[in-house]
């Protein structure tokens, strides 16, 4: 009677998607206050030329950030503000033809293949200039692409942009430069270094509670109210700090992906099982059984199978080091195995660290970031250790 005929967790599914931008970024205030006070030129119908470059790990809001700007800055005028977004890991290979024919495409043009790299930049140029009653904000994403071979004798596409006012284009308000890395732009020529400017917004990775806050924010948008529990997404923030590196992206699909898994299942509520199987299936490329596994030694294919087994028994994605040796333990004496001393057990824990089997968090905890294709403790047993004969 209780149970919703369509069993559907989702009311709005779109919300936890990659494209979707909410109305509002959490833990992200200062930097969108910071970003709409260096672009208030905007609003007040004065633009004049910045550039900016927001820098911080992956999934902090970064991109998030720009169009939130843009809806911000467009809100006092509509229409007369427009975004000139280009994402430079989207295209198939990020050349200086690519580049500039991608942006003149983003304002109306057509390019021309007729045309080289240096005229069709000319051309962009020239179509900014032709909406003189339109303000622009050049937003270019994962800007190290632009680094090395591809700085200023790659085709100038930093100094082209940051030097836009000198080429005659007195309607562009700004160009924001987005990288993950730090350091990105001591890639750069001297003089497109130079042209950059001190105009920093920095992205710092989330903190466990702050990703409880947006996760249960857009939580709160995306499903059926009763369907996610709050120790779920407790759960969630735990994982994605300690595994997908805060990266607030991933840890939004997941939470789509276990979503379908519980309406595939037509269970009406997400469950850790759900949020388990989700994780392992975003970490599918470290799979545990690959041939990888084969260069393992004994201690660590004995302390790998008793981290599976505990996570399995715990029912989550990390176990503590108690439970390890308590497993350890259990499977030496089930296989007539030699007891393993705790050093052995330590030394293989670090040998698995480094291969990317498990991960550590703090001292007490270890979570799983190779998840095996099945959870089945015999299966994983004879992949692990062979034919060996299990006691009774």
């Amino acid at each position: 009677m209780g149970i919703r005929a369509s069993m559907t967790v989702f009311t709005n599914p779109k919300a936890l998607s990659r494209q979707y931008i909410p109305a509002r970024l959490p833990h992200r205030e200062p930097q969108l206050s910071m970003l709409q006070s260096i672009f208030s030129d905007v609003r007040a119908g004065l633009p004049y030329f910045k550039v900016v470059q927001l820098i911080g790990p992956k999934g902090t809001g970064k991109t998030t950030s720009t169009h939130l700007l843009l809806r911000y800055l467009s809100s006092a005028s509509p229409g007369s503000v427009a975004h000139v977004y280009l994402n430079l890991r989207a295209l198939s290979e990020p050349s200086p033809w690519v580049i500039y024919s991608q942006l003149i495409t983003r304002v109306g043009g057509r390019p021309s293949r007729n045309l080289s790299a240096g005229e069709l930049f000319e051309k962009f140029v020239s179509l900014l200039q032709r909406d003189a009653n339109r303000t622009y904000v050049v937003t270019v994403d994962e800007a190290e692409q632009l680094t090395g071979y591809r700085s200023i004798h790659g085709g100038q596409i930093v100094y082209n942009l940051t030097r836009l006012p000198e080429f005659g284009v007195e309607n562009v308000s700004g160009v924001i430069f987005i990288s993950r890395e730090e350091d990105w732009a001591s890639h750069l020529a001297p003089e497109e270094r130079s042209s950059l400017g001190a105009l920093i917004v920095r992205y710092p990775a989330y903190t466990r509670d702050q990703l409880v806050d947006i996760l249960l924010f857009r939580s709160g948008e995306a499903f059926v109210p009763g369907a996610l529990s709050g120790a779920i997404i407790e759960y969630l923030a735990e994982v994605t700090e300690a595994v997908f590196e805060s990266d607030l992206r991933r840890a939004l699909d997941v939470l789509l992906l276990a979503g379908q898994i519980a309406d595939s299942e037509k269970a009406g509520k997400v469950s850790i099982e759900h949020l388990n199987k989700a994780i392992a299936q975003s970490l599918r490329e470290r799979y545990l059984f690959s041939h990888s596994v084969d260069q393992l030694g004994t201690a660590e294919k004995v302390v790998l199978l008793a981290v599976l087994l505990a996570s399995r028994q715990l029912n989550q994605s990390f176990v503590a080091m108690r439970d390890v040796y308590k497993q350890v333990a259990l499977v030496c004496e089930n296989y007539g195995m030699k007891s393993l001393s705790q050093r052995e057990q330590e030394e293989a824990l670090q040998r698995l660290a480094d291969e990317g089997y498990i991960q550590f968090r703090g001292p007490l905890k270890i979570y799983v970031t190779a998840f095996p294709s099945t959870m089945d403790p015999s299966m994983l047993a004879e992949r692990l250790l062979g034919a060996r004969r299990q006691r009774a």
